[in-house]
């Protein structure tokens, strides 16, 4: 079942385009990685499928009742907060939530963050980053949408997420530039080239292989219209 439908998009950072009638469809349990070299829009788009950002042409729609959990590149929490109370409160007024704490100490702990009591604005960039990765897991999600979820972790860390999330039950979206993470987690591949959204069924190296092939057939047909010119 299709539950995340992106028609159309349009975006542009300044001058430069970024992407222009972008497709993207999400089924129930994908797994999606989103590539591309720096400066495509790789993490713009996430904010358009999450709905932080508006697309100047072009529509994100969700399925009915779907719950959508989203991980930005550099979080900000409320200053004057506890780590514990910074996490808590995310999900703060959601009424179909259970008790959320002691899963949020065990995953907190998974990534290294053992002072639950610690002010939030004592914690590094990269603390902060694995807080907002607690937020974003600890309660339950249709589409969970990840910016970098890998940065600052460390190896457990990252074998404890690969783990976590091959066996995540909803749809995932990630931008992640670990290959090898990507590889493990990822069941589709969507890359943004000079304006253009391309989808790779499969990992990555899957993707990989099928950008090889693709490479090597451009290079035919250029060399076979280099000797028709001739």
């Amino acid at each position: 079942m299709n539950i995340l439908t992106a028609e159309h998009l349009k975006k542009s950072y300044t001058e430069r385009l970024l992407f222009d009638d972008a497709n993207f469809y999400l089924h129930e349990g994908e797994k999606v990685g989103i590539l591309g070299i720096n400066g495509t829009g790789k993490s713009t788009l996430l904010k358009i499928l999450a709905g932080m950002e508006e697309p100047e042409e072009g529509k994100v729609v969700l399925a009915n009742h779907v719950v959508l959990r989203y991980l930005p590149q550099h979080p900000v929490f409320k200053e004057g907060q506890t780590v514990l109370e910074a996490v808590l409160d995310v999900h703060k007024g959601d009424d179909t939530l259970y008790n959320l704490e002691a899963d949020a100490k065990t995953m907190m702990t998974k990534l290294g963050i053992t002072d639950f009591a610690q002010p939030v604005e004592q914690l590094s960039g990269g603390q902060k980053k694995r807080l907002a990765l607690v937020a974003a897991l600890v309660a339950p999600a249709d589409i969970l949408v990840l910016d970098e979820p890998t940065n600052h972790l460390d190896l457990n860390s990252i074998a404890w997420l690969e783990t976590y999330l091959m066996n995540y039950q909803g749809a995932v979206i990630i931008v992640a530039h670990d290959r090898y993470f990507l590889n493990r987690v990822v069941t589709k591949v969507i890359e943004i080239d000079q304006g253009e959204v391309h989808t790779f069924l499969g990992n990555y190296t899957d993707y990989a292989k099928k950008k090889a092939q693709m490479r090597e057939i451009r290079l035919k047909e250029y060399l076979n219209q280099q000797r028709e010119i001739k």
